[in-house]
């Protein structure tokens, strides 16, 4: 175990290139040893840039619509795409009415939700697939190389939104500097973390979210690859239900949010497990609005909540020495 071991965790970039970046770049400005970024990685919709019959391109923008011929104004809203963390696709018009003409939406998971679609096998699923891993496998190549450069490793866990597919591509990844963590155990400065991407029940419907029991089983099955609880950290995406890092906004039954209530929304059995094993640490996400820490026991849990629409990257520099938990210090930027 090391004397001292600062770690840079982060969580749902979501698809913003910038916040990736930014990640990347904190891990040297704040002299992390460690880093630790837990999803959600993928964003949750594609923007069409459509090439009309009298060669300008049209796109709507945040609600404003688009139209131009100017390539240097496609680049600056292809950056902008990429700083909220959206996926564009360029088309023809005959494409976008072949997308249109399946009866879903490309704008995104959350938004089929609303709408009673599901976006199911076809030609608009294969193409959010194909910009979640194009932008995915550019991430991953950036990274080793800074990485390399500045000699640092980070340890990759993708969250409830996350496809599944992304998993095999970032262990295609893997190397000295990259490593993809969920479901296993990890020895990181001597202290054991055990990461989980999955977690209860959503109203979205997302890639990786469970019942209680089933969760249970796998944190169960997970946990049994912990040696010492005392000086574990548990890296699960979803926070402990009823705590200051699960609170939002709490819908109605269209799924509009309360602009004045919140509820207690992460795992029964994440807390649980926290109650039950005491390790040093907690670290998650999923809860954007909830950032914060606090203690269950010994054990101080930790979300450093998420801004990604707006290029923000929140994080936390935390210090665990001789098996203690030293220091926090949440980060925006």
């Amino acid at each position: 175990m090391t004397k001292q071991l600062k770690i840079f965790f982060a969580c749902d970039v979501h698809g913003s290139t910038t916040c990736f970046k930014k990640y990347l770049n904190a891990l040297q400005v704040y002299k992390a040893d460690i880093g630790i970024l837990s999803g959600d990685l993928c964003g949750k919709f594609v923007v069409p840039i459509v090439l009309r019959s009298d060669g300008s391109y049209e796109c709507t923008y945040i609600g404003e619509r688009i139209v131009t011929k100017n390539e240097e104004r496609l680049k600056e809203i292809e950056r902008k795409f990429e700083t909220m963390g959206a996926y564009y696709a360029y088309l023809t018009e005959e494409d976008f009415k072949e997308l249109l003409e399946e009866g879903k939406t490309i704008e995104g998971r959350i938004d089929e939700k609303v709408k009673g679609v599901t976006l199911s096998s076809g030609k608009t699923e294969k193409l959010f697939e194909e910009k979640v891993v194009e932008r995915l496998c550019k991430w991953l190549d950036y990274a080793n190389d800074y990485l390399k450069r500045i000699g640092r490793r980070i340890y990759i866990t993708p969250g409830n939104d996350d496809l599944l597919i992304i998993d095999d591509i970032i262990k295609r990844y893997e190397s000295e500097h990259i490593i993809f963590a969920d479901l296993t155990v990890n020895d990181i400065g001597g202290y054991e973390m055990a990461s989980l991407s999955w977690s209860n029940p959503t109203p979205w419907d997302t890639p990786r979210e469970t019942n209680e029991d089933h969760l249970r089983k796998m944190i169960s099955n997970l946990l049994q690859k912990v040696t010492n609880m005392e000086t574990a950290i548990f890296q699960f995406h979803v926070p402990p239900k009823d705590t200051l890092l699960d609170q939002a906004p709490k819908l109605d039954e269209k799924l509009r949010p309360s602009v004045d209530h919140t509820v207690g929304v992460g795992s029964i059995v994440v807390r649980e497990a926290i109650e039950r094993y005491q390790p040093l640490l907690g670290l998650h996400g999923h809860i954007h609005e909830s950032r914060g820490i606090q203690k269950l026991g010994r054990t101080y849990i930790l979300n450093p909540g998420s801004e990604y629409t707006e290029g923000i990257l929140k994080g936390v520099m935390v210090a665990l020495e001789k098996g203690r938990f030293k220091a926090y210090q949440f980060t925006s930027g």
